[in-house]
Protein backbone atom coordinates (compact mmCIF):
# COMPACT_ATOMS: atom_id res chain seq x y z
CA UNK A 1 0.00 0.00 0.00
CA UNK A 2 1.64 3.73 -1.12
CA UNK A 3 0.77 6.10 1.47
CA UNK A 4 1.68 10.13 -0.28
CA UNK A 5 -0.07 12.48 1.88
CA UNK A 6 0.24 15.92 1.66
CA UNK A 7 -1.94 17.52 4.52
CA UNK A 8 -3.09 16.49 7.99
CA UNK A 9 -6.76 14.86 6.57
CA UNK A 10 -4.65 12.95 4.48
CA UNK A 11 -3.11 11.59 7.37
CA UNK A 12 -5.90 10.80 9.25
CA UNK A 13 -7.36 9.52 5.90
CA UNK A 14 -4.61 6.90 5.32
CA UNK A 15 -4.85 5.47 9.40
CA UNK A 16 -8.41 4.43 7.66
CA UNK A 17 -6.69 3.26 4.65
CA UNK A 18 -4.63 1.01 6.60
CA UNK A 19 -7.12 0.53 9.25
CA UNK A 20 -9.56 -0.86 6.28
CA UNK A 21 -6.60 -2.78 4.65
CA UNK A 22 -5.96 -4.55 7.85
CA UNK A 23 -9.42 -5.08 9.34
CA UNK A 24 -8.43 -2.97 12.14
CA UNK A 25 -11.60 -0.44 11.61
CA UNK A 26 -12.42 -0.65 15.44
CA UNK A 27 -8.80 0.08 16.52
CA UNK A 28 -8.44 3.02 14.26
CA UNK A 29 -11.67 4.90 15.38
CA UNK A 30 -10.74 5.98 18.80
CA UNK A 31 -6.96 7.11 17.40
CA UNK A 32 -8.83 8.84 14.68
CA UNK A 33 -11.41 10.83 16.62
CA UNK A 34 -8.80 11.49 19.63
CA UNK A 35 -6.17 12.97 16.69
CA UNK A 36 -9.03 15.08 15.16
CA UNK A 37 -10.50 16.66 18.29
CA UNK A 38 -6.92 17.73 18.92
CA UNK A 39 -6.40 19.36 15.97
CA UNK A 40 -10.05 21.10 16.38
CA UNK A 41 -8.88 22.41 19.88
CA UNK A 42 -6.09 24.01 18.54
CA UNK A 43 -8.32 25.65 15.60
CA UNK A 44 -10.71 26.81 17.63
CA UNK A 45 -8.32 28.43 20.21
CA UNK A 46 -6.29 29.58 17.47
CA UNK A 47 -8.91 31.12 15.38
CA UNK A 48 -10.11 33.45 18.19
CA UNK A 49 -6.65 35.19 18.68
CA UNK A 50 -6.18 38.70 17.56
CA UNK A 51 -2.53 38.79 16.59
CA UNK A 52 -1.11 35.77 13.65
CA UNK A 53 2.54 36.45 13.37
CA UNK A 54 4.18 36.05 10.37
CA UNK A 55 6.67 32.55 10.68
CA UNK A 56 9.23 31.82 8.55
CA UNK A 57 9.91 27.51 9.05
CA UNK A 58 12.97 26.32 7.58
CA UNK A 59 13.51 22.45 6.63
CA UNK A 60 16.74 23.28 5.59
CA UNK A 61 19.84 26.05 6.10
CA UNK A 62 21.87 25.83 3.24
CA UNK A 63 20.67 25.91 0.76
CA UNK A 64 18.06 27.79 2.40
CA UNK A 65 15.05 26.01 2.12
CA UNK A 66 10.99 26.39 3.68
CA UNK A 67 8.79 23.41 4.18
CA UNK A 68 5.89 22.61 1.92
CA UNK A 69 2.79 20.66 2.07
CA UNK A 70 1.67 19.56 5.89
CA UNK A 71 3.93 22.30 7.36
CA UNK A 72 2.64 25.79 5.87
CA UNK A 73 -0.94 24.17 6.95
CA UNK A 74 0.27 23.44 10.35
CA UNK A 75 1.68 27.20 10.56
CA UNK A 76 -1.89 28.24 9.70
CA UNK A 77 -3.85 26.41 12.07
CA UNK A 78 -1.80 27.18 14.86
CA UNK A 79 -2.83 30.71 14.65
CA UNK A 80 -0.01 32.14 12.22
CA UNK A 81 1.07 33.69 8.74
CA UNK A 82 3.43 31.67 6.61
CA UNK A 83 6.15 34.07 5.41
CA UNK A 84 6.73 31.08 2.69
CA UNK A 85 5.65 27.89 1.58
CA UNK A 86 2.70 26.58 0.04
CA UNK A 87 0.25 23.44 1.31
CA UNK A 88 0.38 22.78 -2.75
CA UNK A 89 3.85 22.19 -2.84
CA UNK A 90 7.09 20.33 -1.69
CA UNK A 91 9.94 22.57 -0.35
CA UNK A 92 10.80 25.42 -1.35
CA UNK A 93 14.44 27.13 -1.94
CA UNK A 94 14.50 30.58 -0.93
CA UNK A 95 16.91 33.60 -1.30
CA UNK A 96 18.41 35.44 1.85
CA UNK A 97 17.18 38.68 0.56
CA UNK A 98 13.96 37.40 0.17
CA UNK A 99 13.50 36.24 3.83
CA UNK A 100 14.92 39.36 4.86
CA UNK A 101 12.28 41.25 3.50
CA UNK A 102 9.41 39.02 4.70
CA UNK A 103 10.65 40.44 8.50
CA UNK A 104 9.47 37.09 10.27
CA UNK A 105 8.33 37.78 13.83
CA UNK A 106 8.94 33.92 14.64
CA UNK A 107 11.52 31.67 13.46
CA UNK A 108 11.25 27.67 13.19
CA UNK A 109 14.68 25.92 11.98
CA UNK A 110 13.60 22.22 11.53
CA UNK A 111 15.94 20.92 8.81
CA UNK A 112 14.68 17.83 7.76
CA UNK A 113 15.12 14.63 9.53
CA UNK A 114 17.20 16.47 12.32
CA UNK A 115 16.63 16.15 15.94
CA UNK A 116 17.20 18.92 18.42
CA UNK A 117 20.72 18.47 18.96
CA UNK A 118 21.73 18.34 15.87
CA UNK A 119 19.93 20.77 14.37
CA UNK A 120 21.35 23.71 16.80
CA UNK A 121 24.72 23.13 14.78
CA UNK A 122 22.83 24.54 12.30
CA UNK A 123 22.40 27.91 14.07
CA UNK A 124 25.60 29.33 13.32
CA UNK A 125 25.28 28.98 9.27
CA UNK A 126 22.01 31.28 9.67
CA UNK A 127 24.01 33.69 12.31
CA UNK A 128 26.80 34.91 10.25
CA UNK A 129 23.80 36.04 7.65
CA UNK A 130 23.75 39.28 7.12
CA UNK A 131 20.67 41.52 8.32
CA UNK A 132 20.14 38.53 11.01
CA UNK A 133 20.60 40.14 13.89
CA UNK A 134 17.81 43.03 12.97
CA UNK A 135 15.32 40.43 11.71
CA UNK A 136 12.02 40.94 14.26
CA UNK A 137 11.81 37.40 15.51
CA UNK A 138 15.60 37.70 16.69
CA UNK A 139 15.02 41.39 18.09
CA UNK A 140 12.52 39.40 20.37
CA UNK A 141 14.33 36.47 20.88
CA UNK A 142 11.55 33.76 19.20
CA UNK A 143 13.30 31.25 17.54
CA UNK A 144 12.74 27.75 18.02
CA UNK A 145 14.75 24.96 16.83
CA UNK A 146 12.67 21.54 16.26
CA UNK A 147 13.11 18.39 16.60
CA UNK A 148 11.76 17.34 12.95
CA UNK A 149 12.74 13.89 13.07
CA UNK A 150 9.95 12.83 15.65
CA UNK A 151 6.90 15.73 14.98
CA UNK A 152 7.84 17.73 11.58
CA UNK A 153 9.42 15.56 8.96
CA UNK A 154 7.63 12.33 8.94
CA UNK A 155 3.95 11.91 7.36
CA UNK A 156 2.26 10.23 11.12
CA UNK A 157 0.41 11.36 13.86
CA UNK A 158 2.73 13.07 15.91
CA UNK A 159 2.16 15.85 13.24
CA UNK A 160 -0.84 16.04 15.71
CA UNK A 161 1.83 16.70 18.74
CA UNK A 162 3.91 19.39 16.34
CA UNK A 163 0.55 21.26 15.49
CA UNK A 164 0.50 21.89 19.06
CA UNK A 165 3.87 22.53 19.34
CA UNK A 166 3.45 25.46 16.75
CA UNK A 167 0.71 26.82 18.41
CA UNK A 168 2.79 27.07 21.67
CA UNK A 169 5.81 28.63 19.85
CA UNK A 170 3.37 30.90 17.92
CA UNK A 171 1.36 32.25 21.06
CA UNK A 172 3.18 31.24 24.54
CA UNK A 173 0.92 33.48 26.62
CA UNK A 174 -2.29 31.57 25.15
CA UNK A 175 -1.24 27.75 24.75
CA UNK A 176 1.68 25.87 27.43
CA UNK A 177 1.93 22.33 28.08
CA UNK A 178 2.16 21.05 24.52
CA UNK A 179 6.05 21.00 23.58
CA UNK A 180 7.35 18.04 25.17
CA UNK A 181 10.48 17.34 26.52
CA UNK A 182 13.25 17.51 24.10
CA UNK A 183 10.76 18.58 21.12
CA UNK A 184 11.37 22.14 20.82
CA UNK A 185 14.10 24.70 22.21
CA UNK A 186 13.62 28.79 22.48
CA UNK A 187 17.02 30.19 21.38
CA UNK A 188 18.44 32.06 24.19
CA UNK A 189 19.64 35.70 23.23
CA UNK A 190 23.66 34.54 23.57
CA UNK A 191 22.51 31.45 20.89
CA UNK A 192 21.10 33.32 18.31
CA UNK A 193 24.44 35.87 18.18
CA UNK A 194 27.09 35.27 15.47
CA UNK A 195 29.85 32.93 15.88
CA UNK A 196 32.85 35.44 16.44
Amino acid sequence: MSLDPKSLGDVLEDIWRVARATGAEAAAAPLVRSLQARIDAVVAQAAALPHRPRVLHLEWVEPLMCGGHWIPEMVELAGGVNCFGDKQSGSLRLEWEDVVASQPQVIMVMPCGFDVARALQDVPVLAQREEWAALPAIQRQRVYVVDANAYTSRSGPRLVCGLEMFAEMLHPEHFSGMIPAGGAVRLSAEQLKAPA
